[in-house]
């Protein structure tokens, strides 16, 4: 049996679906209709409803192959889409494990290297990812202890084509090139300098007001969000929309904080909309005033999220009265169901804005491909961030004016329609902290909270309805825009905060 998502051919909510409580009493009852012989009306009625996101919107249904593809000869006024897996657009370089040449059986035959601060104190919690091979992704990796030390299952002396050490909270990462391992090599790790004027963040929202983007809401899409974060205090809710943990336990909608596993993407991602700066941490989202609500969509136990469940975020996020949708997550192939979510919301007003993807110059992911999505690649000034940090890996051409350039990761292509700042953000991260990452994941919300900053101070988009408010909005945003002068395809109409506003 597999799963699938069933909406209507068009658009994203229909009677067909709406006039039965399941796919079992609508489908068959067609069928004989129009004739149908036992055979099919018999595999039809093998549906199985697993959840719907509305009495007459998108449903998940579980059926054999075979009843999938006479469902679809039998109800044409019906799309029938298999689940998609999404994943977050963070960058982290990583080991591919059937590449790990150079690999010892056992750990203890392995170099022992430590991470340390600038006084060569021990710093714990460090990723050190060692390549022996860049291009094949062949290497080790691993976490640094107590002492700061992390044992790799490399030979002491073996010379590393690359080593990246990504910082934990409130510490630079690391990048070095043709690094020789030894049982005495060590690293250093930068403190974050949270008053630095030329950090990513700060340089992007400029001038813009602490009070940016007062009665605006902005929805994010994403692994969850630390509501008792000290820079967070406008998450005013959400939903856990991960159908898996929330099915057999509906009390478990409300738990739409921090994904257990890989949970903190949410977090950092919400900070770049709208964190707002405390006497301890000066540290600012793009706006301020905005109210945040965070919509679950990536499981406790790790990995990518559903279609189904991104969909249904989606909907769930319009209902509640967002303005603005981020989703930092992208896919491969294109999608009908994320499709039909997408359109919907912009019907309803909500402006949709997505990462590019952080494939390294291949074609954009979609939903970013999607022409009514405002898909946004990832561009910094390569004097935001220390010239060691594991960040001055991703420099590379195009070169824009003002010492910028498109991180090495971002994807491009036609579809694109903006840049923003997504190499070296300094954000938010659960339990109170701050930290760094890059990727399109951190372009798409700076782009984000610039719309909800133009969309506040501007009671005409604001008062229209539907489509018409998220067009009035989407133009708005593009003419904030200039080039940097990296490229078309690589920035659209450029970075948004530069031109008229």
């Amino acid at each position: 049996m597999n799963r699938y998502v069933v909406l209507p051919a068009h658009g994203f909510r229909s009677q067909t679906l709406a006039q039965a409580a399941s796919l079992r009493a609508t489908i068959p009852l067609a069928a004989a209709v129009r004739g149908a012989n036992p055979a099919v009306r018999d595999a039809i009625s093998k549906v199985d409803v697993i959840d719907s996101v509305s009495v007459d919107g998108p449903k998940l249904v579980e059926m054999t192959p075979e009843t999938e593809l006479r469902l679809r000869l039998e109800e044409p006024s019906l799309k029938i889409v298999p689940l998609v897996i999404y994943e977050k657009m963070r960058l982290v370089y990583e080991i591919k494990r059937e590449a790990a040449a150079a690999v010892f059986s056992t750990a203890e035959q392995g170099a022992v290297l430590r991470i340390e601060d600038m006084a060569g104190g021990p710093i714990e919690g460090a990723r050190v990812i060692a390549f022996t091979n860049f291009r094949t992704r062949a290497g080790d990796e691993g976490r640094t202890d107590a002492n700061g030390a992390v044992r790799l299952r490399i030979a002491s002396g073996t010379t590393l084509e690359r080593i990246y050490v990504y910082g934990p909270p409130r510490y630079w990462g690391r990048f070095e090139k043709s690094f020789t391992l030894s049982n005495d090599a060590s690293l250093q790790l930068e403190p974050i300098d949270l008053s630095q004027e030329l950090t990513a963040l700060r340089r992007f929202r400029a001038d813009i007001p602490l009070t940016a983007g007062q009665g605006i809401v902005v929805g994010i899409v994403d692994s969850g969000v630390d509501s008792a974060h000290p820079l967070l205090p406008n998450v005013s809710g959400g939903a856990n929309m991960v159908l898996a943990e929330t099915k057999d336990d509906p009390g478990q909608i409300a738990d739409w904080g921090p994904a257990a596993i890989d949970g903190e993407h949410g977090t950092h991602v919400a900070g770049i909309v709208g964190a707002r700066p405390t006497a301890e941490f000066d540290l600012a989202g793009v706006a301020p005033g905005v109210t945040l609500r965070s919509y679950r969509v990536f499981p406790h136990t790790g990995g990518g999220a559903t279609n189904y469940d991104i969909m249904n975020a989606i909907d769930r996020a319009v209902q509640d009265g967002c303005h603005i949708i981020n989703l930092s997550l992208g896919g491969g192939t294109e999608d009908e169901a994320l499709r039909a979510a997408i359109g919907s919301a912009l019907d309803s007003g909500v402006l949709v804005i997505a990462a590019a993807g952080n494939d390294g110059r291949k074609p954009v992911s979609f939903p970013g491909t999607l022409p009514f999505c405002i898909a946004v690649t990832a561009m910094a000034w390569s004097d935001s961030f220390p010239s060691v940090s594991s960040e001055a890996s991703d420099i590379a051409r195009p070169y824009g004016s003002e010492n910028t350039f498109l991180g090495a990761f971002s994807n491009f292509g036609p579809q694109i329609d903006l840049t923003g700042p997504g190499v070296g953000v300094i954000s938010t991260l659960p339990e109170g902290t701050y930290g760094v990452m890059s990727g399109t994941s951190m372009a798409s919300p700076a782009v984000a909270g610039y719309a909800a900053f133009l969309l506040a101070a501007d009671g005409i988009i604001l008062r229209l309805n539907g489509a018409d408010r998220s067009t009035a909005l989407r133009d708005r945003l593009f003419g904030s825009a200039v080039p940097l002068g990296l490229g078309r395809d690589y920035e659209g109409f450029g970075l948004p905060g530069k031109g008229s506003t």
